[in-house]
Order: C-alpha cells, then structure tokens, then sequence
C-alpha cells in the first residue's frame, strides 16, 4: 500500500504565503519551513553555545520542519482572517488539529505515533517556544525583504511582527535579532562587506 505523507508535505511548495498582500518576492510554504528549521536550529544553538542553556538544536529542528504541515489540508490562512474574532481563532485551531490528525493516518500504522510529537503534539514538547519563534522571525525577515525591495506594503507586518518577538522575552531571539536580522536589509554587495 503506498502511503502518501511525503508526497502530502512535497506540496507545501504550492501553497503561497502572504495571501492578503502584494508580493514583491513571492513565498511559498516550502521556502518559508526551510527558513524557519534553520532559524530554529540556530535559536536553539545559541540557547546552548552563547547562554550555556540545556537545548536540543536538532528537534527543535525538526519540530521547525513540521510547524506549517496541516496547511497541506487547509492552506495558508492569513494572520488578519486567522485573528479576526476569537470564535474563528478557536474554530480554526480545531480544523489544524483535525488536519494534523488526517496527515498522521497517511503514515503506515508503525510509523505515527514516532512522527506524532512533530506533526500534531509539537506544542507540548519544551522546544516549541523556539520553534515558534523562529516562525514568527520568518516572517519578520520576509517583511525586511520586502521592505529591503522597495515594497511598502510590509511596513506594518514588520513593525507588527518585530513587537510580537519583542514580547516573547526570549534572550535567544533578542540575540538573533542583534547578530542576523539587520543583514536581511542590506543588498549583496553590503553583505559580502562583512566577510573578512
């Protein structure tokens, strides 16, 4: 029998982000989750290496890598429609669950319960925070991109965003922000300034 998991999540790359807005450089699912395993990793690295703080990079990592898989079912709801009125936010937190639920049967039998903590309890392991916040700079990062490419219509998610990770009070996120995020905002040539 084939079971179609990775087939589901190779879709993700067909599901475009930022639907309510005017791209200059569009995203998709696909590009977004590879930014987000990668800021997670590193959230989680400097939570070790610069704070000699316990954390696991590598699930962290992986949670990363599944953080967005239900939208293989419901697409990406933008953040305005998502927030709208607190019934839709509650409603809508009940179909992702539903999703991740109907994307774990499309693994064999013997495989769900290892793939579980990562597709539909990621919330619940003590990593997610990270994960979560690297989600939320993803989107902070595609707003400098934006901004970065003449696109004003970011103006507002970035300043919305940038308060968002301000409010989670996370010293790895604060570190991030002081050491990566202002190169998202500098064209090539200004970045290839910085290798010495």
């Amino acid at each position: 029998m084939n079971y179609p998991f990775f087939a589901f999540m190779a879709r993700l790359k067909y599901i475009a982000r930022w639907g309510l807005m005017r791209n200059s450089i569009p995203e998709n699912d696909a590009e977004h989750t590879l930014q987000t395993v990668m800021i997670a990793h590193a959230l989680a690295v400097i939570r070790r290496d610069i704070f000699h703080e316990e954390a696991d990079p590598e699930r962290c990592a992986a949670l990363a890598l599944y953080h967005d898989a239900s939208e293989v079912f419901t697409g990406d709801m933008p953040t305005p429609v998502k927030y709208f009125t607190e019934d839709l936010r509650e409603r809508y937190q009940e179909i992702e669950d539903e999703a991740r639920e109907k994307l774990l049967k499309t693994l064999p039998p013997e495989l769900r319960e290892s793939y579980r903590p990562y597709v539909a309890d990621m919330e619940k392991d003590p990593s997610w925070p990270l994960a979560k916040a690297a989600d939320t700079m993803s989107a902070y990062l595609k707003c400098a991109e934006e901004i970065q490419s003449g696109n004003s219509e970011f103006h507002e998610a970035f300043e919305s965003t940038g308060e968002k990770l301000k409010a989670l009070h996370l010293k790895e996120v604060d570190w991030f922000l002081d050491h990566f995020a202002g190169s998202f905002s500098e064209t090539l040539d200004e970045m290839n300034l910085h290798i010495k």
